[in-house]
């Protein structure tokens, strides 16, 4: 039987907001020749030439394949393979939909895109490809965040990170922490709660620190904390071993918990609680990837 691969793309935004929205504004600024509308359809034609070419290469291998838009992403079949196409948006949401499935990521526009998960390119995939299908390829397993809300479990399990934050991004967060036997109240922008994998990116830039992308650990960090006559927070962040657990109590009204970025939102009311946790069950197979990025 030929092996079965899952193709998971993107819609860059020129398709989604100019070809399928037709966005008022955005033709008339096209019309206009705005650079920035140019740019965005120049993207455009260089993530749809990767996508064409990742096609082609597949129709030229012994391989049956399927073609998902990530938004609309269901697996309801067992595949040997997933590939996504597009940056590590695109990859996370496909991350989210597999569990034991090796995952090789293709960087759609490498002079637009970090990507930092995706090991392949338009020009390198073919050869890359036919590594993976001969079991040639280098592989890391990377850990992911399991999360509960008010004791259930939730399905989706994190390979960046957590945000808990207040849905207006205006208005103070304030939240219980919990970290073992220390507790307390504090008032912030919201709180990380991040994997080793997703340590390289919002976590750092909020102070946290960057964990080698295979370790079974995980950190947390308070975002913008307020500090003042009231508040002497001590849990100010840091790196926890496996069986810690990062427990929250929100404090307010409305507030939201964000899993790997915008697509995946859980909803807080006052007095929720929130247990994450690093989870060492099936950690996510990425093929082509060693070690962190520089």
């Amino acid at each position: 039987m030929r092996p079965r691969v899952l193709v998971v793309y993107k819609k860059d935004a020129y398709q989604q907001y100019v070809q399928e929205q037709q966005d008022p504004r955005l033709i008339r600024l096209l019309h206009r020749r705005h650079p920035d509308v140019l740019d965005m359809q120049r993207a455009h034609v260089v993530h749809e030439e990767a996508l064409n070419a990742v096609v082609h290469a597949l129709r030229q291998l012994p391989v049956e394949f399927d073609l998902a838009y990530r938004a609309d992403l269901k697996v309801t079949k067992r595949y040997h393979l997933a590939v996504s196409v597009g940056g590590d948006g695109t990859f996370l949401q496909a991350a989210r939909s597999v569990t034991r499935t090796p995952l090789l990521g293709v960087n759609s526009d490498p002079q637009r895109s970090e990507a930092v998960f995706c090991a392949a390119t338009r020009r390198t995939f073919p050869r890359l490809m036919r590594l993976a299908l001969q079991g040639r390829l280098p592989e890391l397993r990377l850990c992911r965040l399991q999360v509960r809300l008010n004791g259930r479990r939730l399905p989706q399990r994190a390979l960046n990170d957590v945000l808990v934050v207040h849905d207006d991004p205006a208005t103070m967060s304030r939240y219980r922490l919990r970290i073992g036997a220390r507790e307390e109240t504090q008032k912030s922008s919201g709180l990380w709660v991040s994997t080793a994998a997703g340590s390289s990116s919002a976590v750092l830039a909020a102070g946290g620190v960057r964990l080698p992308w295979g370790a079974k650990r995980f950190q947390y960090r308070p975002r913008e904390i307020y500090r003042g006559r009231l508040s002497r927070c001590r849990l100010r962040g840091g790196v926890l071993p496996p069986g810690a657990a990062v427990q929250v109590t929100w404090l307010m009204r409305r507030g939201s918990a964000f899993v790997d970025g915008p697509h995946v939102k859980v909803p807080l009311r006052f007095a929720d609680r929130l247990e994450i946790r690093l989870s060492l069950a099936d950690p996510l197979r990425v093929l082509g990837l060693r070690a962190n990025p520089r």
